[in-house]
């Protein structure tokens, strides 16, 4: 397991387990954490968790809610000590606590339509005009017609590409970095980015199932598409369904299976991010209908890396109170927090939890920005084994309400946690 730390010394560090810890068979501590879940309250090696953090069901039938219990009868009290689950938290009741949605599934990608703003420096209508500009009349020659590696490798890979840093003016690219940037550090956790490359496919060029696993946590496509009526056909970024990759457990004999049962197409609409884990094979539909690189699929693509806690708002203003905050993550919330997980049965992934930190000092609310955390086979079910590790990760926040500087401002902080 690899979690990602305070700095960048802790980014790396990985928790000790056996491996029958890790899979859950021998320590009778793991299957009560396990099992937390749905009984609530568990104690892991002699760690007592409060058992007022209750797990109860969403609306929504593929969340949790992991809330405050509103009677303080139960506090410190064991849900083994009377051999039965307390009472499920009563969803409706005015319980002004904080609470928190946990998500049974993991999500795989994601999308942000309108990321860049229209116009300025790195806007969406800039950067395209570049391109368009570079390619107004086809029988001009000049350097920038001259930069592009045609990239074919049989039955995998067909397209055009060139380094975004070198094609774009270079207050543009700035700009441009800077708005991946900063959306990386907030919402995924991530200080690094990998050169940027901007592709065009036209007719024929496609991308073949693959995964990138070795370059990010996570990958990204930023659309400058023009997708014109009657430009072309395809260039979906297309990805196995996670039901396609454990296909038998969702099998049914008596229902139809096509395309859209096994993989999500997600259409390069311009200036849309999508963000995806790059373990998932995904690959471009092939595209049809275009020979003039103009009207065909443009994009920008690479990968967020260098996972670690950053800290925004008010707190970020003053290097000291954002190294005070960073400092009581690492010396206070993880060390403990990485030796529960290591307990725990293991998974492979990565979740980012946000945490927002009033002026006070207080936390008043934590969220997951991202999550792609998939649990190894194990007698337990994959969903039992995902809420015991978030519950975890909450929990840790959670018993650690006061401990933040006081700023005269809101606060976010962005903490990954890596699992291999």
């Amino acid at each position: 397991m690899r979690l990602a730390g305070a700095h960048a010394h802790v980014a790396t560090i990985r928790v000790g387990c056996t491996p029958k810890s890790r899979c859950g068979t021998a320590n009778p501590g793991i299957r009560a954490a396990v099992s937390a879940a749905f009984r609530q309250s568990r104690a892991v090696k002699g760690r007592r968790v409060d058992p007022a953090w209750r797990v109860t069901r969403h609306p929504s039938p593929h969340r949790h809610v992991l809330a405050r219990a509103a009677s303080p009868d139960v506090e410190g009290q064991n849900a083994s000590d009377t051999g039965s689950a307390p009472a499920s938290v009563d969803e409706d009741a005015n319980d002004e606590s904080p609470s928190i949605e946990i998500p049974e599934r993991p999500k795989h990608f994601t999308t942000v339509d309108e990321f860049l703003p229209a116009d300025g420096l790195g806007g969406a209508n800039a950067l395209r005009n570049v391109f368009d500009t570079h390619h107004d009349d086809p029988q001009r020659t000049h350097e920038h017609r001259f930069v592009w590696d045609y990239w074919h490798v049989p039955d995998q890979y067909t397209l055009l590409r060139t380094p975004a840093a070198d094609y774009f003016p270079e207050k543009d690219f700035a700009a441009l970095e800077s708005s991946l940037q900063t959306y990386a550090s907030q919402t995924l956790g991530c200080a690094g980015i990998t050169p940027v490359w901007l592709s065009v496919y036209v007719e024929g060029m496609r991308q073949e199932l693959h995964a990138d696993v070795p370059h990010g946590p996570w990958a990204f496509v930023l659309s400058l598409t023009n997708l014109g009526e009657g430009n072309f056909s395809g260039g979906e970024t297309l990805m196995l369904k996670p039901e396609t990759l454990d296909y038998f457990r969702h099998f049914d004999s008596d229902s139809v299976v096509e395309r859209g049962n096994l993989v999500e197409l997600i259409e390069p609409k311009f200036n849309r991010l999508t963000v995806f884990d790059p373990r998932v094979p995904h690959g471009v539909q092939v595209v049809e209908g275009t020979r003039d690189p103009k009207k065909g699929r443009l994009v920008l693509h690479g990968w967020f890396n260098d996972p670690a806690p950053c800290v925004f708002g008010a707190l970020e203003k003053s290097e000291t109170r954002k190294k005070e905050t960073l400092e009581i993550l690492e010396q206070n919330i993880l060390p403990p927090l990485f030796a529960t997980l290591g307990e725990l049965p293991r998974a492979r992934g990565t979740v980012v939890v946000q945490v927002t930190i009033e002026p006070d000092g207080t936390m008043s609310d934590t969220k997951w920005s991202a999550d792609s955390l998939v649990p190894f086979p194990s007698e337990f079910e994959p969903v039992e084994t995902r809420d015991a590790i978030l519950i975890e990760i909450a929990a840790a926040f959670r018993e650690n309400l006061n401990l933040f500087p006081v700023c005269d401002g809101e606060s976010t902080l962005t903490v990954p946690f890596m699992f291999d």
